[in-house]
C-alpha cells in the first residue's frame, strides 16, 4: 500500500493481458447492469434512436431546398443527415464516455479503489468506453438497416464494409481522444458535475462546422475552414461518400489520412492529459478528495 501511495499514480497492471482482462470486466459490467434492468436498457435504445426519428422528419422538411447542396453524397438530404447523425450517435457515446466515468466514481467512493486494483483505473476508462461504442453501434446499425429497407436511405453499389468499419474505428478513436482529454480536466481544473469544457465547446462545433446538419457547401468559408480542424468533418464525409456514392479509392483516401492523423494524435495528447491529470491529484491529496 505504501509503495503505491507513493508511486503518485494508480498500479501498472502486470501484464497486457491482465489489463485486457480488467478492461473486459468493467465493459462486461455495464453490459450486465443492462441486462438485470430490462427497463434501462429499453430507455437506453430509446434515447439512442431519438435523434435519429427526430432528424428524419427535419431532413423532410428542408430536403426540397437541401438538396442541392449534397449532390457530390447523391443530392438526398434525408440521407445525407440520417448517416451523419448514426455516426455522430457514436462518436458522442465515446466522446462523453470518459468524464462521465471519472464523475461517477468519484462520487460513489470507487477512485481510490480503482486506483489500487492491479489495472487501476485506466481499465474501467477504456472497457466503459468499449462498451458504449458497441452498444450505440448496434442501435445506429439497426437503426440503418430500418431507414434503408424502408427506402430514407439509397446505398450506392457494393458497400465497402471494411472501408465503412475504418472510418468507424478511426472516429471512435479520435473521440476518445477528445474524451479523455476533457476527462483530465475533472482533476486539472477541478470540474466535478456538469460536462468539460472541452467536450461541450466541442459538440457544439460539430453541429455546426463539420457538416452534420448544414452542408459545407454553404458555410461561409471562414466556418468552413474551422470545420476541417475537426475529426468529424472527414468521418462524416467519408462515411457519406462510401456509404450513398460509389466513390473510391483516391477521393475518400484524401478524408481517411487527415482523419487518421487527427486519431493518432488526439489519442497521444489525451493519455499523456489523463496521466499528467491523475499524478496531479495524487499528489496534491488523492483521487477522491476534491482540492
Amino acid at each position: 500500500m505504501t509503495a503505491l501511495a507513493s508511486s503518485g499514480f494508480e498500479a501498472q497492471p502486470k501484464s497486457l493481458w491482465g489489463f485486457l482482462r480488467a478492461t473486459r470486466a468493467a465493459a462486461w459490467v455495464e453490459y450486465r447492469t443492462l441486462r438485470l434492468y430490462p427497463a434501462n436498457l429499453w430507455l437506453a435504445a430509446a434515447q439512442e434512436l431519438t435523434t435519429v426519428g427526430v432528424w428524419y422528419f427535419v431532413a423532410l422538411f428542408l430536403s426540397p431546398a437541401a438538396n442541392g447542396d449534397v449532390v457530390r453524397y447523391g443530392g438526398h438530404y434525408v440521407a445525407y443527415v440520417l448517416v451523419g447523425v448514426l455516426l455522430n450517435q457514436v462518436g458522442l457515446a465515446t466522446l462523453q464516455s470518459p468524464f462521465t466515468t471519472l464523475s461517477e466514481a468519484f462520487w460513489d467512493k470507487r477512485l481510490e479503489t480503482y486506483r489500487l486494483a492491479a489495472s487501476g483505473i485506466w481499465a474501467n476508462l477504456i472497457g466503459r468506453l468499449l462498451w458504449l461504442a458497441v452498444f450505440s453501434t448496434v442501435w445506429q446499425a439497426a437503426a440503418m438497416v430500418v431507414l434503408v429497407l424502408g427506402g430514407a436511405i439509397r446505398l450506392g453499389h457494393g458497400l465497402p464494409v471494411a472501408a465503412v468499419v475504418l472510418v468507424w474505428v478511426l472516429l471512435v478513436a479520435a473521440n476518445a481522444g477528445i474524451g479523455l482529454m476533457g476527462g483530465s480536466l475533472f482533476f486539472l481544473l477541478e470540474v466535478k458535475n456538469g460536462r468539460d469544457p472541452i467536450t461541450w465547446v466541442y459538440q457544439y462545433l460539430i453541429q455546426i462546422v463539420s457538416g452534420l446538419y448544414i452542408p459545407l457547401a454553404v458555410l461561409p468559408h471562414w466556418l468552413a475552414d474551422v470545420g476541417q480542424v475537426l475529426p468529424q468533418t472527414y468521418a462524416f464525409s467519408a462515411m457519406r461518400l462510401l456509404v450513398l456514392t460509389d466513390a473510391r479509392g483516391e477521393q475518400v483516401a484524401r478524408l481517411l489520412v487527415p482523419l487518421s492523423i487527427e486519431a493518432g494524435l488526439l489519442l497521444m495528447t489525451s493519455m499523456w492529459m489523463m496521466t499528467w491529470a491523475l499524478r496531479r491529484a495524487e499528489r496534491l491529496a488523492g483521487l477522491g478528495v476534491v482540492v
